[in-house]
This record gives C-alpha cells, sequence and structure tokens, in this order.
C-alpha cells in the first residue's frame, strides 16, 4: 500500500512539473511591445510661401525636412502626399504642411500664403474708367452679358473680352460714345504691363 501511495504521490508529483515547465515556456510569452520607429529621430521642416493674388490660386508653398530620409509632403489633412515639397496655385490663407519619413515618421508645421490685395496705378485707372463707362450696365444689379465690372476679379479675369470690345470693335459702352484714345490707352496700358491687380 505504502508503494501505490509512493507511485501515486510521485506521479502527481512529475505532472505538476510538466505541467510548471510548459507554464514558463518561452513559446507561451507574449512578445514585446514593437521598437518605435520614430524615436530619436528629429524631423525639422522648413516652410516658404511667395503671395497669392486676391484674383487667382497664384501663391506658392516650398516645404524641405531634415532629420531622415525619404520624405513625402502635404498640404492640411485632407492633401494626397506627394514626393515633391513645392506646391502651386495655391490661394491665400493659412496650411499645415506634413512631412512624413520612409518609416511613416510625420512632423507639422504651419505655413500663410498672404493674399497681394492691393491695386495698382494701371489697374485702378482702368477700374476707375470702367466705373463711370462700364458699370451702370454691368453691376451687381443688372449684369447685361453675364458681366459684373463692379467686382474688380472679373475686370482681371476677362481682361481680353474688355479689350475687344471697347478698345478693338469700339462696341462698348453700348449705346454710347466710343472710348477715346486715351481712354482705350489706359485699357492697353494695363493689359501690356501684365494685366494684374496689382499693376
Amino acid at each position: 500500500m505504502k508503494v501505490q501511495q509512493f507511485l501515486s504521490v510521485n506521479r502527481i508529483s512529475v505532472l505538476v512539473s510538466i505541467i510548471f515547465l510548459f507554464s514558463c515556456s518561452k513559446e507561451s510569452n507574449p512578445p514585446g511591445p514593437a521598437a518605435d520607429p520614430c524615436a530619436g529621430k528629429t524631423i525639422v521642416l522648413t516652410a516658404a510661401a511667395t503671395a497669392s493674388s486676391p484674383c487667382g490660386n497664384t501663391g506658392t508653398v516650398t516645404v524641405s525636412a531634415t532629420g531622415s530620409t525619404g520624405f513625402a509632403f502635404k498640404l492640411n489633412n485632407s492633401g494626397a502626399y506627394q514626393a515633391s515639397g513645392t506646391f502651386n496655385s495655391v490661394p491665400a490663407g493659412t496650411y499645415t504642411v506634413f512631412a512624413k519619413d520612409a518609416a511613416g515618421c510625420e512632423k507639422t508645421t504651419s505655413v500663410t500664403v498672404n493674399g497681394t490685395g492691393v491695386p495698382g496705378p494701371l489697374f485702378a485707372a482702368v477700374k476707375t474708367l470702367m466705373s463711370g463707362t462700364c458699370q451702370p450696365c454691368h453691376n451687381n444689379s443688372t449684369q447685361n452679358g453675364g458681366m459684373n465690372w463692379a467686382n474688380q476679379c472679373n475686370i482681371i479675369q476677362f481682361q481680353s473680352r474688355i479689350k475687344i470690345r471697347a478698345v478693338d470693335e469700339g462696341s462698348m459702352p453700348q449705346g454710347g460714345p466710343e472710348l477715346s484714345p486715351a481712354q482705350k490707352a489706359i485699357i492697353t496700358g494695363w493689359i501690356t504691363a501684365g494685366g494684374r491687380l496689382e499693376d
């Protein structure tokens, strides 16, 4: 009887030892946390902007990054990443620039594209001329031909049409006297200078 008890106790000890051995096995332990690919990196962004015309998306944002490799860049959360750090045709406003390296580490900075917005003397002369001769028929309330010359961006956008009708054909202002050579020279001088708000 004592032999049976001894064997029974030894079987239990062996069984407990086997269970303990398997429960402490390296294969049953979960893996440790993955190493952070961004640890130790110092990504530095440099962003610059050129101004945008208030009547068009003419601004530019240029961004560069150091501190890692394989960078891609985007403007704002909704933008798509691109290899180039240059963004063209950007309207005036403040943007968040993102840079992401090959390991997926991101850095952001803010950049502002200013609007130029200051009418130059040639444009101001054209706007004054059109206010007196064209705006009675082309304004916020009456937009004959779909044109509103009270909006300075429309003058810039449709400058070719203005030149054809008022200078080349002499058909505008409709029903009024044709523009004088000096008045036509105001329009052509502005267009020749670049036809921009700041001219």
